[in-house]
């Protein structure tokens, strides 16, 4: 006869097998870096809609996922923006926000028709969940990227 402790082991472990399941299935990201790199991803596949889970109502203008993923679509297609490649650097704490530092590779046929280097930084709060969501993003002046970004990556 079987104890009756060894019957729960099994159940215990199938639990936690099925617990880590669908933590894995879990698509938000932990990190303010993977909250970054999430965002930038999907902007450059062409997900708004999942960008648009990334962001704070401040970074959407307060419009709707249906209003702003539609004028992303826009946006991008009207200026013909071409994400390359995007490296995200580790947070700062600044307070109760993290500061996320990132160097994109992008062109456009208006502004960045060369690709140059645009140096980044994303500054992400906690929602009301406890998640990082992405509150403002700025663009680095030549004079800060030293501060913010290492020598390999400096122009």
């Amino acid at each position: 006869m079987r104890h009756p402790r060894l019957r729960s082991i099994p159940l215990a472990i199938a639990s936690a097998l099925l617990f880590s399941a669908c933590r894995a299935g879990d698509s938000r990201p932990e990190t303010p870096e993977a909250v970054v790199a999430t965002y930038l991803g999907a902007l450059r596949s062409g997900s708004y809609a999942a960008a648009y889970d990334t962001l704070t109502p401040n970074m959407t203008a307060e419009k709707g996922k249906i209003a702003w993923v539609a004028e992303q679509t826009a946006l991008m297609r009207a200026a013909d923006v071409k994400i390359h490649s995007f490296e995200v650097f580790p947070a700062r704490p600044e307070g109760d926000r993290v500061v996320v530092p990132n160097l994109l590779k992008s062109s456009d046929k208006f502004i960045n028709k060369g690709g140059a280097n645009e140096y980044e930084l994303y500054t992400l709060v906690r929602d009301g969940a406890g998640r990082w969501k992405i509150e403002q993003q700025q663009l680095v002046e030549s004079d800060g990227v030293a501060a913010w970004f290492p020598e390999r990556v400096r122009e």
